[in-house]
């Protein structure tokens, strides 16, 4: 064997090189870094697998997304449909010329009365949160 290989070096080192790609070729499998860990070297397969539960969590947060977006829609329509409220008072009274005393004043009471709710519970939380003296 030693003297065949010594006659036929040329053939001896391709046919090494061939069993080395038959080796690498079939029994070794492809793998790249990881999508999710890039440390980590994962088979087309597994790949494949990380690419679809990629997909469901960013579908799930976009799904998550888009229901936040209609909650905003919602309170910005709340908010339009006041301030148009508070313009058709103000149409009203510049149509009418005159303005409806009652109705300003339960107005402005209503504002007033919220206004004091608000500071009494702000007042009521810092009473409850005072530190006690010693005695």
């Amino acid at each position: 064997m030693a003297r065949w290989i010594r006659h036929n070096q040329g053939l001896f080192v391709a046919l090494i090189i061939c069993g080395g790609l038959l080796v690498w070729t079939f029994g070794c499998e492809s793998k790249v870094s990881s999508l999710i860990e890039p440390s980590k070297m994962v088979t087309r397969e597994e790949l494949n697998i990380e690419i679809s539960r990629e997909q469901q969590r960013l579908e799930s947060e976009l799904s998550v997304l888009t229901k936040q977006a209609e909650l905003k829609q919602q309170q910005l329509d709340r908010q339009d449909a006041i301030k148009q409220k508070l313009f058709e008072f103000a149409a009203v009274t510049a149509e009418a010329g005159t303005v409806n005393p009652a109705g300003v004043l339960a107005l402005l009471g209503s504002i007033l009365g919220f206004g004091a709710i608000i500071d009494n519970r702000i007042k009521d939380k810092v009473i409850k949160n005072r530190p006690l003296k010693e005695t």
